[in-house]
């Protein structure tokens, strides 16, 4: 067997599968006995998505193969009808094909066509930033989604004892500001004021399909450089976010 693997976590491979269809179509895991790990950037190369199933995360794993790739929208599709509760089964025993058991309600069997292996050495970009913000991710979604509301684009900048987002558009101009003391926050070390611009349509779908099934967000940036999202989710998965700035002639 090159891998048999159950999940129970449907929830968050759900909002995970749904957050990597806006990067890319295929994806391609890179497999050890620690876990899964993926790492797609989008045909602009301006977003990149670093995910990581560590083994714990998993009700069982066994895996023997290097990488193997599949379509995200197939396998979004088959597990768009598991329900929360049932157990999910991946099996490779064959090169090219998976094998998904699904029991609960119903027991199903499918198997899905695998693809020939792409680029998987995307390099992860630095980021040098000297402070640390962790927030609700319901909270960063409700206010990424409101500044859409009135700009394509969001300033993010910190402040003493906050940290603050700017949207100017056609319509108007809006301002959130979210301080130190909020209950929605959980870490705020702040050592240097810094301002960076990016682009809300990259970013908006990622922070509401993977805030979704997150239980944090870690925010790191610096002046004109790019943002990391590190979400964390309940069953220890991992899945960190870069988007690049805008940088203004």
């Amino acid at each position: 067997m090159l891998f048999d693997a159950k999940i129970t976590n449907i929830a968050e491979w759900k909002a995970i599968l749904h957050a990597i269809s806006d990067i890319t179509d295929e994806v391609m895991f890179i497999c050890s006995q620690d876990g899964l790990v993926f790492r797609g950037i989008d045909p602009s190369h301006v977003a990149l998505l670093d995910i990581a199933f560590p083994r714990s995360s998993f009700e069982s794993f066994d895996c023997h193969a290097t990488f193997f790739g599949i379509h995200v929208n197939d396998l979004r599709n088959i597990l768009s009808i598991v329900s929360d509760g049932d157990v999910v089964e991946f099996k490779i025993d064959d090169p090219h094909k998976m094998k998904i058991l699904i029991r609960g309600s119903l027991n199903m069997k499918y198997d899905l066509n695998l693809i020939e292996k792409s680029e998987v050495n995307t390099p992860i970009p630095k980021i040098d930033s000297k402070n640390k913000i962790i927030m609700s991710p319901v909270t960063l979604s409700k206010v990424i989604s409101n500044i859409e509301k009135i700009s394509e684009y969001v300033t993010i900048s910190t402040k003493p004892e906050k940290l603050q987002f700017v949207g100017s558009g056609m319509v108007g101009r809006a301002q959130i500001d979210i301080k130190k003391t909020d209950s929605d926050i959980s870490l705020f070390e702040i050592r240097e004021y810094i301002s960076s611009i990016y682009s809300l349509e990259y970013m908006v779908n990622i922070i509401r399909n993977i805030g979704r099934a997150s239980k944090s967000v870690n925010i790191a940036y610096g002046k004109q450089t790019p943002i990391r999202l590190r979400f964390e989710m309940e069953s220890k998965v991992q899945a960190e976010y870069y988007l690049a700035p805008r940088v203004e002639s």
